[in-house]
């Protein structure tokens, strides 16, 4: 018999052969699906920050990691149970085949999730019973151990971009020969800031009237930068991707799709074009085509003498120097983070179709997956401020976090978003030299949770009910809606900020998207195209763009068949910087681009769009079909065939209502209103009702907060007796103030004679 210590010296060869085992096996199972998914998608890395050696160590610890803990697990455990050496390999055999074997079949199933995995796992154990049975398996799988280093090349050669960055020195800017200014702009060019706004999932068509306007009661925002500058409204973006429709933005060229959205495939952009034109002021949330050393700091002079010429700020500053250098940790998502994402993408890779349902969308954002449904409201509290008073901003005062990571967004929710674009509109206001101001945020992207009053709710789960439900799909349309009017509020303060500043006359304002997203039923919000309809090419691919130009007096609207591909040609025309290479898209500010049609394009497709901007006003009636297109902010809730009843105080006119149960999910969230900014408002609720009688296609539930009816609940119409349904609501927030608050529900019928019949829900 043999001591512990003697089992470990038994035959080192063992080692070896189990080693090259594990590493074989691991390669198949972990690391060659998700480096191949990695190696293809690099936009991965660009928008967590990483590029060089941390994008090695990434794919050495991928690729190493799980088979040297499996070795290391062998032989701990042998020293313990030297007796169960053969059992403990074969276990651990198993398990990696059974990762393998739930790959291989991972889009075939033959029930519940439980039998697929059954299925799977009893496959891995006849293949473990062949792998100890006969040598020439053994020998096979072994043989296969020098595989990571193909897998290390190729993926190699796939991230060679974010592995091998271009490097780029930074030029300061020093003073320009002054050159006559433009007929059209009447301002030097030497002295053109630009302040560059990308919003990201906003479609054109949510801002629009009926008759084609800007919603003025609803955006006024928006409104208010239409009237101050040139509305471009017949704008197609290139494509549904944020990866690939803002480097075509910035670099000005039709994009491929596929390309990594990194400095290396687009060394001709915007970034590398004003280097050492003007200062630079960058933030970048899914791409990275700035060089690191030219937008790592963010170096902006000036002060509130410019900002505020008039005085009207409290704490007035006659200069302020910033050099305000961004952490690397907020450059930068921490690796532990980073390997955490990609295990929920192994999941989705390896476990069958009921599991990887349990699991955090991957298809919604970078990263982080899943974080934000975590958010804790306490903690948002902490740190909010008044919502009556606009958050007074200094330039010494900018934080880092105005530097967002995507890490951060998905963590922060678009609430991390806002002090991006306030921040950057803040050094617009105050720079006094020329300035490139650019912020592409995650507003009003998913996931929807700011509120018109900049509250935030909670982010409810992924609805599980089909597409093909108008309820679901509208319930999502009115959440997109709240944060898109918050999105308006940010614009609002953008141009009340700007306009009060010296630099208004001679910053170039620029406000567009990279793209929009549609709500048809049965369409995927943008991740998959169906070309054949048409209507959602109008929502996903029409976009919002506005551009102030340096001294522009009037606003003016603006037919011209243009493309994002066109705002930095119009930017090198305005700022009359040489670009040095020649860009597909057009110059807006001096002619109307002579074309009929704009390319688009998706992963598997591409297609040219020539309707006009009445396509847009159409899409724009479709869906005032749910929520009125000219309404105001409060009529985004009221949905559904009693929804004028939001907002009003009811009183009942009909017995109790005592045939229908139901349940609010975490009612306590309404014992903890805040009132501060960014503080929490339950603004989106779900729960569930069970009917004991039918229910007609007109009775719609009512939530009643405090006597006052704040939301619609339109699945009760047409439930029948013993069915049950889950219900989401959008709620009035403006009447949910701070506090406590008592939640009821009421339900409500139109009689024949037109009015309502209003009931209370008994219990």
């Amino acid at each position: 018999m043999h001591t512990n210590k003697e089992a470990l010296r038994l035959s080192p060869s063992d080692w070896v052969r189990h080693g090259a085992v594990y590493v074989a096996l691991a390669t198949i199972a972990i690391a060659q699906p998700l480096l191949q998914l990695y190696g293809e998608n690099i936009a991965v890395f660009a928008a967590a920050g990483f590029e060089g050696a941390i994008v090695v160590w990434f794919a050495a610890i991928t690729l190493l990691m799980p088979p040297v803990c499996l070795l290391i697990f062998e032989i701990v455990a042998t020293m313990f149970f030297p007796s169960q050496r053969t059992h403990i390999h074969l276990g651990l055999v198993w398990i990696l085949l059974w990762f393998v074997t739930s790959v291989v079949l991972r889009s075939m199933s033959v029930g519940p999730w439980i039998i697929d995995s059954a299925v799977t796992a009893f496959i891995a154990a006849a293949l473990v019973y062949f792998y100890q049975r006969h040598q020439t398996m053994r020998s096979w799988i072994m043989m296969l151990s020098p595989l990571p280093l193909v897998i290390a090349i190729v993926f190699a050669s796939s991230a060679h971009a974010v592995i091998w960055p271009p490097s780029i020195s930074v030029v300061d800017v020093t003073a320009k020969t002054v050159n006559p200014a433009d007929s059209l702009l009447r301002i030097a060019p030497k002295d053109v800031s630009v302040l560059w706004i990308v919003l990201d999932e906003a479609p054109l068509w949510p801002l629009l009237r009926a008759d084609g306007t800007i919603n003025k009661n609803r955006f006024p925002g928006f409104a208010a930068l239409a009237e101050s500058s040139t509305w471009y409204r017949n704008v197609v973006g290139t494509s549904q991707t944020t990866t690939d429709a803002v480097p075509a933005m910035l670099t000005g060229k039709w994009p491929k799709s596929g390309v990594g959205p990194v400095l290396a495939n687009h060394p001709d952009n915007l970034f590398t074009l004003m280097n050492g034109h003007l200062a630079m002021d960058s933030h970048e949330v899914a791409t990275a085509l700035c060089p690191r050393k030219v937008c790592r700091t963010v170096s902006v002079t000036g002060g509130t003498n410019i900002s505020d010429p008039l005085g009207t700020s409290e704490n007035r500053s006659t200069t302020t120097t910033v050099a305000m250098a961004v952490k690397e940790s907020n450059q930068r998502v921490s690796m532990t983070s980073f390997l955490r994402d990609a295990a929920v993408v192994v999941g989705h890779k390896a476990l069958p179709a009921g599991l990887r349902n349990k699991l955090p969308p991957i298809d919604e954002g970078w990263g982080a997956f899943g974080a934000v449904d975590a958010l804790d409201t306490d903690t948002v509290d902490e740190v909010a401020t008044d919502t009556t008073v606009p958050r007074a901003v200094t330039a010494e005062g900018q934080s880092p976090a105005e530097s967002t990571t995507v890490s951060e967004w998905e963590q922060g929710g678009p609430m991390s978003q806002v002090p991006v674009v306030e921040g950057v509109v803040t050094r617009a206001s105050r720079a006094d030299r020329p300035t490139l101001h650019f912020a592409h945020v995650l507003l009003p992207h998913r996931p929807w949770m700011l509120t018109p009053d900049m509250r935030r709710s909670r982010a409810l789960p992924t609805d599980k009910r089909s597409n093909m439900i108008i309820d679901r799909v509208r319930d999502e349309y009115q959440a997109h809606l709240l944060q898109y009017a918050a999105t308006d509020t940010v614009i609002e303060n953008m141009v009340a900020t700007m306009k009060k500043s010296k630099n208004w006359d001679r910053t170039m304002i620029i406000v567009t998207a990279d793209h929009g997203l549609t709500f048809m039923p049965g369409e995927s919000k943008r991740k998959t195209i169906n070309a054949e309809n048409k209507a959602t090419l109008e929502d996903i691919y029409r976009i919002p763009l506005f551009i102030k130009y340096p001294a522009q007096q009037a606003g003016s609207t603006d037919d011209c068949t243009a493309s994002s591909i066109d705002i930095l040609p119009t930017v090198i025309a305005a700022t009359r910087i040489d670009a040095g290479w020649k860009t597909d898209g057009a110059d807006l500010l001096h002619a109307c681009p002579a074309r009929t049609s704009r390319s688009i394009i998706w992963p598997d497709g591409t297609a040219q769009m020539a309707s006009t901007f009445s396509a847009v006003q159409a899409r724009a009636l479709y869906y005032s079909s749910w929520i009125a297109s000219d309404g105001s902010v409060d009529d985004i809730t009221r949905a559904g065939a009693n929804g004028e009843l939001v907002g009003t105080t009811l009183v009942a006119n009909a017995e109790n209502e005592t045939e229908l149960l139901w349940s609010l999910d975490r009612p306590e969230d309404f014992q903890n209103i805040g009132s501060k900014r960014l503080s929490f408002v339950p603004a989106q609720v779900q729960g569930r009702l069970i009917a004991s009688r039918d229910f007609g296609p007109n009775e719609e539930g009512l939530l009643v907060v405090d006597g006052a009816a704040v939301g619609v609940i339109s699945e009760l119409a047409g439930l029948r007796d013993g069915a049950s349904t889950t219900f989401r609501s959008t709620l009035l927030s403006r009447l949910l103030t701070a506090g406590k608050h008592q939640v009821a529900l009421w339900t409500t019928a139109r009689s024949p004679g037109g009015s309502s019949v209003i009931r209370l829900v008994a219990g």
